[in-house]
């Protein structure tokens, strides 16, 4: 699934509860104390667990117990206070994909999945010895729709050209030959984007069409 970039690019740590009674009964609250630890200090036992701590409340919280090991003589280290602790990374909010897209990505992957399966069986069962695209009359049913659809394209082009070089004189009057020349590419292109667009969906179509139909059955058993 497609992902957003990271809103929040910081990492969060729960405390657990060593470091919140630590905290509690040996941290007094001054001016330099990080508003996570002073909000953790003065909350409920409840709001306490919704309170994540960042890295700049870790880098006060180990020169904090660098003086503390020196005026209280005990030997409390970070490390040790972080034990157990969840850490939790940032990551990127998850886009759902479009319905639509994915419905018809699972048809197209099941299509070439059966197609595939097809192709791996066909030797072991006689039934199907011969796949409806190995055989000549399916090739050539192909190249003939392939063919009409870019003549189509063709024609439309042209007749939008036509329209353009010929058709407007008709409807306006006597125009200039190079006006005329100039409106009839415009028509040709504009008709000839759209064009290719359908034409490139036709031919798409026709490459992940429908599985073609189950293999004939036998009519009796041997």
């Amino acid at each position: 699934m497609p992902v957003e970039s990271i809103e929040d690019p910081s990492i969060k740590i729960k405390p657990n509860k060593k470091l919140i009674e630590f905290i509690c009964k040996n941290i007094k609250k001054t001016s330099s104390t990080t508003p996570t630890i002073a909000a953790l200090k003065k909350s409920t036992k409840e709001k306490q667990k919704d309170i994540l701590l960042n890295l700049e409340d870790l880098k006060w919280l180990k020169n904090y117990l660098e003086n503390y090991r020196i005026l209280n003589k005990e030997n409390i280290y970070l490390h040790e206070l972080l034990e157990e602790d969840d850490i939790r990374l940032p990551t990127p909010k998850v886009t759902p994909r479009n319905p639509e897209l994915e419905a018809r990505t699972q048809k197209l992957k099941a299509q070439q999945d059966a197609i595939r399966y097809r192709a791996m069986t066909k030797n072991v069962d006689n039934t199907v010895m011969k796949l409806p695209e190995d055989t000549i009359s399916y090739q050539m049913k192909q190249i003939n729709k392939q063919l009409i659809a870019v003549a189509q394209f063709v024609f439309s082009v042209l007749a939008g050209f036509a329209f353009g070089f010929i058709g407007v004189e008709l409807i306006v009057g006597n125009l200039d030959f190079g006006f005329r020349l100039l409106l009839g590419i415009i028509c040709a292109l504009i008709i000839a984007l759209a064009e290719i667009y359908f034409l490139a969906i036709k031919l798409n179509e026709d490459v992940y069409d429908a599985v073609s139909t189950p293999a004939p059955k036998k009519l009796h058993q041997e």
